[in-house]
């Protein structure tokens, strides 16, 4: 894997910010927006949730006006689950009557600490045993004091947060137990002050005073750590050198860290200017806690194979609950190749071994997807089922696949 590209725009950070500026009331531009088909769901329910809403593109304009929707609003988030956590808290957030629900995936995946949290700030809202489908009557979020499980996702949390400044209360809010996926929650907190909100956060709770506004007039999205994973591996199991501009250096995305982990695999990192460059060297194996950035596994899961000593992912559990049971996913694809992987409680461990091309499927999981293509550089033989699936978050990585394994 050879040559240079531009990080795509993040997608948690554009979920966030077009949330931030549907709730600031003002006229507001957003620059650099991702446009996947998670982030269509996401714009998509704005616009059904009445906020007036320009889309010119990967600029999204807001007019700072809502009408109230004179009929329930139905809202189908698909597979997104960062979409369905944290508009279903700004549905609690609006006036207005929704029916909330999505694909049959994301029925079995967890919404019930975030409804029960909602619940207890005075939201009526009814649901399918803590899973959607769920029916909110809108505008009644008053805040307060509440704790929530955010040991299957943080997504719970930031969903909150990104209220809290707009109820008449604000909220304290108190994680029980070790936060899943931590750097999701730290990235709110750092937009959310960027932007003018007042919060402080001591160990494990967040308090964020009520009657606050957001002060976003214009923001822009920067480059994904997530999505530029892969290139970081492909570049350190090929051997290869790969140049990537648009990231923030200091940004305070917690995926940030693959360009760490990556260099204590091997790889030779170092930044020029605006850009990083990845070389591939020898490739050792790791161990490493994972809870704080579990979309890495599987890409580092990949890594690992070509590894000369075993790896061990720490704390991995919750994996079980995104878009696939993504440990299983990992464990029977790696399988498939003739390799070694096998989970102790929580900690996944690869194990390397001789491998074989073969046929994999996705799991309908743009990260399993992406991930194992990466395989493809140094085991022939390799097929990925269903690549239309990166559409949800990266519609442009096969293009940027081909283009740099061409060189």
């Amino acid at each position: 894997m050879q040559g240079k590209l531009s990080a795509p725009p993040s997608k948690s950070i554009s979920h966030r910010l077009l949330i931030m500026a549907a709730l600031s009331g003002k006229k507001c531009r957003i620059d650099n927006v991702l446009r996947s088909d998670d982030l269509q769901i996401t714009l998509q329910a704005l616009s059904k949730m009445g906020f007036f809403i320009e889309d010119r593109g990967t600029t999204i304009s807001f007019s700072g006006e809502r009408r109230v929707p004179p009929q329930p609003v139905q809202i189908d988030f698909g597979n997104s689950g960062t979409s369905a956590r944290l508009l279903t808290a700004l549905a609690a957030c609006l006036p207005g009557d929704f029916i909330l629900t999505g694909s049959p995936r994301m029925q079995q995946r967890p919404m019930k600490p975030l409804l029960d949290a909602l619940s207890s700030a005075g939201v009526t809202l009814e649901s399918h045993r803590g899973f959607l489908p769920v029916t909110i009557q809108g505008g009644k979020l008053r805040g307060g004091e509440v704790t929530i499980d955010t040991g299957h996702s943080s997504q719970f949390l930031s969903a909150l947060m990104l209220v809290a400044p707009c109820t008449e209360k604000g909220f304290q809010i108190t994680a029980s137990g070790e936060v899943a996926s931590a750097g999701y929650v730290e990235l709110t907190a750092a937009l959310q002050r960027k932007y003018g909100i007042d919060l402080q956060w001591q160990k494990q709770t967040v308090s964020i005073r009520g009657s606050q506004k957001y002060q976003i007039e214009r923001a822009a999205v920067e480059g994904d750590y997530s999505n530029i994973s892969y290139f970081v591996i492909g570049a350190a199991i090929s051997g290869g050198e790969v140049q990537i501009g648009e990231l923030e250096r200091n940004s305070a995305q917690g995926d940030r860290i693959i360009l760490q982990l990556a260099e204590k695999t091997g790889a030779s990192i170092h930044w020029s200017k605006d850009r990083v460059i990845i070389k591939g060297q020898t490739v050792r194996g790791i161990d490493e806690n994972m809870n704080s950035c579990p979309d890495l596994v599987p890409s580092m899961a990949v890594l690992a194979l070509f590894a000369d000593t075993p790896s061990r992912f720490r704390q991995v559990g919750h994996l079980r609950f995104k878009e696939s049971d993504r440990l299983t996913a990992i464990i029977e694809n790696i399988r498939r190749l003739q390799g070694k992987a096998y989970l102790e409680q929580d900690d996944l461990i690869i194990q390397p071994s001789a491998l074989t091309g073969a046929a994999l499927p996705t799991y309908n999981d743009h990260r399993i997807a992406m991930s194992f293509a990466m395989a493809g550089l140094r085991i022939p033989g390799i097929r990925i089922e269903d690549p239309e699936c990166v559409q949800k978050s990266f519609p442009e990585f096969w293009q940027q696949f081909d283009r740099l394994v061409s060189n």
